[in-house]
């Protein structure tokens, strides 16, 4: 049927078992939007993401090459987004993200309201990013990328959940994410 809920269960089927979507299926579902879906059914496939997705990155390239990335636009602007190669030889913005929620998937603690609030903060990291980046002396830069990160955030969760402590926590690990290396140097 052409339930719009089924591309997010697709999202996050596709990163607990490592699915890739038939052409036939992605077609489907760039005819179909979120319009009229409960905010907390939303979420909940996006809990589930984050949660028990093995292979997240797959979840995410099922949003993106659906079309529904567009009903994200967070997550849309960090495609194309450049970094510096320097720093980041992977890519723009969304491959870096990509990369960082495998990462997060491979090293969750099992304790649920933890890995939910880091997996989203992991996911929303860079948010910043594509309101700050500019070419300066010839590096890319995204200079207060982590606080001008925080907004973004709380819009991309206050369209899903009304969680007080997911509205304060993860914003609150997107403005100080790079706070740990910057101690450490």
């Amino acid at each position: 049927g052409e339930d719009p809920l089924r591309v997010l269960r697709g999202m996050q089927l596709a990163a607990r078992f490592a699915l890739r979507a038939a052409p036939e299926t992605l077609a489907l579902c760039r005819r179909l939007d979120p319009g009229g879906l409960a905010p907390e059914r939303i979420f909940e496939e996006w809990r589930k993401l984050i949660l028990l997705g093995e292979r997240i990155s797959m979840g995410l390239e099922f949003l993106r090459e659906s079309g529904w990335v567009r009903f994200t636009p967070e997550l849309s602007a960090l495609i194309g987004c450049p970094q510096d190669p320097t720093w980041h030889p992977e890519g723009d913005v969304w491959t870096h993200t990509l990369h960082c929620m495998d990462a997060f998937a491979a090293r969750r603690v099992g304790d649920e309201r933890e890995d939910l609030i880091v997996g989203l903060a992991v996911l929303c990291h860079d948010f910043g990013k594509p309101l700050t980046t500019r070419e300066q002396d010839g590096r890319v830069r995204s200079l207060r990328h982590e606080s001008d990160g925080i907004e973004p955030t709380r819009r991309f969760l206050e369209r899903m959940t009304r969680e007080t402590e997911l509205l304060v926590w993860v914003p609150r690990l997107v403005a100080t994410h790079l706070a740990p290396s910057q101690l450490y140097d």
